[in-house]
C-alpha cells in the first residue's frame, strides 16, 4: 500500500476530518458525564436528539461515515492471511476514526454507544421512531418476551455466515452483506428498485417494531455485541438499585427489551438510550428514590447547556473597480492596490507579465487582452474566491517551456476559484490545481503545442485532490490528457469537446463523479475511467478515436448510459470492472464493439444497440455472462411471436467468432453456406464450449432509431491500432 495516497486523502479532507473528530470527542465526553446530564430529563432529551440529528445529517448524509460488516470481515481475512495493512483502512478516514471510537467505547460502555448514538442508519430509525411516537403511539407492535428472545439470534447467524463465506469467496460475502441497508442509505436510494424496496420495508418494520433491524437482523451489531458476552465487558456498568430486581418500571419502558425480568441489563442488546438512567435519578418515577426519606429536593437548576449561536458579523466594504490601461499601467500594480472583493478590469492590449493573485478579487478582461510570459506559470492563484475571465494567454517561445509550466496554477487551499471564458493557445499545461474545493472551469478554449508528441505535452486541465470541481463547456485540443483527474470526488465534467489528445478524459480514483454530454474526437483514447466508483457516465460521444471509445478499468457501481461510441478501434472496453449498469448505449462501426475482459462480471448490460462492429463482442471470462435485452445487428434469430424479442438467444464467442477474430478477412464470407453450416452444427453438436455472452431476450429492433443518421454524421473508420502500439501507462498489458 502506497502510504502517500492515504496521506494525500487525509490532507485533502483535513477540514472534514477535524469536524468529525470534534463530533467523536463531544460524544465521548457526553458518555463520560452521562450521570450528570441524565439527572435532567428535558436537558438530556435536547442534547440526545440534537446529537442524533448532527450524526444523521453530518456523519451520515454528508460524510457517509457508515461502517458495514465488510469492514470487520476484511480484518478477519487479513488476520487469516497474515498480511495486515493499516494503510488500507486509512484510505477511508471517517470509517477508520469510527472504528477507533468503536474500539474504545465498546470496551468501556458496550456496543450501545455506537449503535444508539453514532450509527447513521440506526440514528435515522431512532429519529423516525421519535417522530412517529410524537404523532401517535398507536400502531406499535412488540413481540412477546419468549419470541423476542428467539429473534435475538438471527443477527449472529447472519454475521457468522458472512464471515465464513468470506474465507472462500469475498465477493459472495459482499453480496450477502446486502442484508444491511447501509449502502442504500449512503447512496440516498440511488440504486435499483429492489434495493430501495428492501430499504423502505426495513424502515417501516423498524418503526412499527422499535428498531427491529438493529435488534434482530444487523450483522454489524452482532459483531459488536460479541465482546459483551465476556463478563468484564463493558468496564463501566449502568447504574442500578437493589430494588430493580422487583421493580418493573425500567423493564417496561425499555424500547429495546434489553432489561431482563430480574432487573439486570443485557449488555449485548442495550443500545444505550439511557432511559433507565433517567429513571434512576427521577424521584417521580423510581420507587427506590421514593423510599428515601429526604426533605431536600435534589433538583438541579435547569440550565440550557446545549447552546449553539452563530453570529455572522459582516461590515460592508464597497467593492471598487481598478482599470488597467487608464488608472494603472500594469496588471500587477492594480492587483497590488486592490482590496478583497475588488474588480481589476484590464483593457485590450498585450501585457508581458507573470502574476500572483493572493487576495479574493475579480480579474476581468475587456476585449480579450493578451497576457504573455517567457515561461513558468503566467498566473499563480494563492487565495480563495478568485475569478479570472476574458483573457488570451500565450508564451513568447514554446521551445523554452518546461514540462510543468502552467498558464493558471491554483495553489493548494485556494477554494471557489472561477476560470471562465479564456483562450490559451500553444501552452504546456492550461489549468493546474491541487487539493482545491469548488473550482469552476467553464467555457475556456485551451490548445496545447501541436508539434510536440502527445506524450511530451501537458494536460489541458490537470486536477489532483480537487473536490466538487465543475469542468463545463471547454474546448480542449492537442493535449496530453484533455482533462486529467486524480483523487477528485463529487465533480461534474460536462459538455466539453476534446480532440487530438492522448486521453480526452482520464480519471484515477475519482468517486461520485458525473461525466455527462462530453465529446471526444480523434484522440488516442476517448474516455478512460479508471479506479472509479459510484459515478455517472451519461450522454457522451466518442467517435474516431484511435483505440478505445470508452474504457472502464476497475470501475465499480457506475452508471454508464446513453453514450454513443462510433468508429473507434474498440467501442467499449471493460477490464476488471464489476457491479456497473451499462444501458441504452449505441456502440457502432468499431473494430471491436464490446471487449469484456479481466474478471469483469456481474455488470448489468441492457438496452444497448450493438451495430455493425467488425467484431460485435469479444469476451474473456471463466463463466457465461447474461446480458439480456440488447440489440445485436448480426443476430440471425427470428421472432415468430411478434413481440419484438428474438425466439433464440444471441451468443458470442462461438467457434465462428474465434475464426473471425483470428482471420478478419473471412468476414466477407459471414453469410456463406460454410460458415452458416459451422455455426448451425456448433449449436446442435457443440465442439468447443467456451464462456459466452448470452442474450436470452435479444431485441429485433435497434433501441436507437437515429443510428443511420448518426452513422452518416460521424463516418469514422477504425484506425486499426489493435496490436500496433506500445502499452499505455495505467493499462493492463496486451490491451491493443
Amino acid at each position: 500500500m502506497d502510504n502517500s495516497l492515504w496521506i494525500q486523502i487525509w490532507k485533502m479532507k483535513t477540514a472534514q476530518i477535524a469536524g468529525f473528530s470534534v463530533l467523536l470527542i463531544v460524544l465521548f465526553a457526553l458518555m463520560v458525564i452521562k450521570d450528570r446530564i441524565t439527572r435532567n430529563r428535558k436537558l438530556f432529551n435536547v442534547i440526545r436528539y440534537a446529537m442524533l440529528l448532527v450524526v444523521f445529517v453530518y456523519a451520515g448524509l454528508y460524510l457517509k461515515a457508515q461502517p458495514t460488516t465488510t469492514n470487520i470481515v476484511i480484518i478477519f481475512n487479513q488476520l487469516k492471511s497474515g498480511k495486515f495493512s493499516l494503510g488500507l483502512y486509512l484510505l477511508e478516514p471517517f470509517i477508520f476514526l469510527t472504528f477507533v471510537f468503536i474500539f474504545l467505547t465498546l470496551l468501556i460502555w458496550g456496543r450501545g454507544v455506537f449503535c444508539g448514538w453514532l450509527c447513521p442508519y440506526g440514528v435515522m430509525l431512532e429519529i423516525l421512531n421519535k417522530i412517529k411516537n410524537t404523532i401517535t403511539k398507536k400502531g406499535r407492535f412488540e413481540p412477546k418476551w419468549s419470541v423476542h428472545n428467539v429473534l435475538l439470534y438471527p443477527k449472529y447467524i447472519i454475521f457468522f455466515i458472512i464471515l465464513i463465506v468470506s474465507f472462500f469467496s469475498f465477493m459472495l460475502s459482499e453480496y450477502l452483506t446486502e442484508v444491511e441497508p447501509f449502502r442504500t442509505f449512503v447512496l440516498k436510494m440511488h440504486r435499483q428498485w429492489y434495493f430501495n424496496l428492501y430499504f423502505i420495508l426495513l424502515v417501516i418494520v423498524s418503526v412499527i417494531t422499535y428498531r427491529a433491524f438493529c435488534r434482530y437482523l444487523c450483522p454489524l451489531g452482532a459483531a459488536l455485541a460479541l465482546p459483551s458476552f465476556v463478563r468484564v465487558v463493558p468496564f463501566v456498568k449502568l447504574k442500578r438499585y437493589q430494588l430493580c430486581g422487583t421493580c418493573k418500571v425500567c423493564q417496561k419502558q425499555c424500547p429495546y427489551n434489553a432489561i431482563r425480568p430480574d432487573g439486570k441489563i443485557r449488555n449485548s442488546e442495550c443500545l444505550y438510550c439511557l432511559e433507565c438512567q433517567l429513571n434512576y435519578w427521577d424521584e417521580k418515577v423510581c420507587p427506590a428514590l421514593k423510599k428515601k426519606k429526604k426533605d431536600i429536593l435534589n433538583k438541579p437548576v435547569v440550565v440550557v447547556a446545549f447552546l449553539v449561536i452563530f453570529s455572522l458579523i459582516t461590515h460592508g466594504v464597497w467593492a471598487k473597480t481598478l482599470e488597467v490601461g487608464n488608472q494603472y499601467k500594469t496588471i500587477a500594480s492594480a492587483l497590488k492596490a486592490a482590496s478583497p472583493g475588488d474588480t481589476v478590469l484590464v483593457e485590450g492590449g498585450v501585457y508581458r507579465e507573470t502574476l500572483i493573485i493572493d487576495k479574493p478579487v475579480i480579474l476581468k478582461g475587456k476585449g480579450y487582452p493578451k497576457i504573455t510570459a517567457k515561461n513558468g506559470n503566467i498566473i499563480t492563484v494563492s487565495a480563495s474566491d478568485v475569478v479570472i475571465q476574458g483573457f488570451e494567454f500565450g508564451y513568447e517561445n514554446t521551445k523554452g517551456l518546461s514540462r510543468t509550466d502552467s498558464v493558471i496554477y491554483v495553489e493548494k487551499g485556494s477554494n471557489r476559484v472561477t476560470i471562465k471564458d479564456n483562450n490559451m493557445i500553444d501552452v504546456m499545461f492550461g489549468i493546474w490545481n491541487i487539493e482545491g474545493e469548488d473550482l469552476l472551469i467553464e467555457s475556456n478554449n485551451i490548445k496545447g503545442i501541436e508539434e510536440l508528441d502527445r506524450e511530451q505535452r501537458g494536460n489541458c486541465i490537470n486536477l489532483t485532490g480537487t473536490v466538487r470541481a465543475r469542468v463545463i463547456n471547454n474546448k480542449l485540443d492537442y493535449c496530453r490528457d484533455g482533462i486529467y483527474m486524480e483523487v477528485c470526488h463529487d465533480s461534474e465534467v460536462m459538455e466539453n469537446l476534446i480532440k487530438h489528445s492522448r486521453y480526452s478524459i482520464h480519471t484515477m480514483w475519482v468517486d461520485r463523479g458525473r461525466f455527462n454530454r462530453n465529446r471526444a474526437f480523434g484522440n488516442l483514447v476517448g474516455f478512460a475511467i479508471m479506479y472509479t466508483k459510484h459515478s455517472e457516465i451519461k450522454g457522451n460521444l466518442a467517435a474516431g478515436n484511435q483505440t478505445h471509445g470508452l474504457l472502464l478499468l476497475q470501475a465499480v457501481r457506475t452508471d454508464v448510459k446513453d453514450n454513443v461510441l462510433i468508429g473507434n478501434t474498440k467501442g467499449l472496453f471493460i477490464y476488471n470492472s464489476i457491479l456497473n449498469r451499462i444501458s441504452s448505449n449505441l456502440i457502432m462501426n468499431n473494430q471491436v464493439g464490446v471487449h469484456n475482459w479481466g474478471g469483469s462480471e456481474e455488470n448489468t448490460f441492457v438496452g444497448n444497440s450493438i451495430i455493425n462492429n467488425e467484431i460485435q463482442v469479444k469476451f474473456v471470462s471463466t463463466r457465461n455472462q447474461y446480458w439480456d435485452g440488447n440489440y445485436w445487428s448480426d443476430y440471425l434469430g427470428w421472432d415468430m411471436t411478434g413481440d419484438g424479442v428474438g425466439d433464440v438467444p444471441y451468443e458470442s464467442n462461438t467457434v465462428v467468432d474465434h475464426i473471425l477474430w483470428r482471420y478478419p478477412i473471412l468476414k466477407v464470407l459471414y453469410t456463406s453456406a460454410s460458415l452458416q453450416m459451422l455455426w448451425f452444427m456448433e449449436k446442435q453438436f457443440p465442439i468447443l464450449d467456451v464462456p459466452k455472452i448470452i442474450d436470452r431476450k435479444p431485441s429485433m429492433r435497434a433501441f436507437h432509431e437515429d443510428w443511420r443518421m448518426l452513422a452518416k454524421k460521424f463516418p469514422y473508420t477504425p484506425e486499426r491500432y489493435y496490436g500496433d502500439i506500445k502499452k499505455l501507462p495505467h493499462l493492463p498489458g496486451g490491451v491493443f
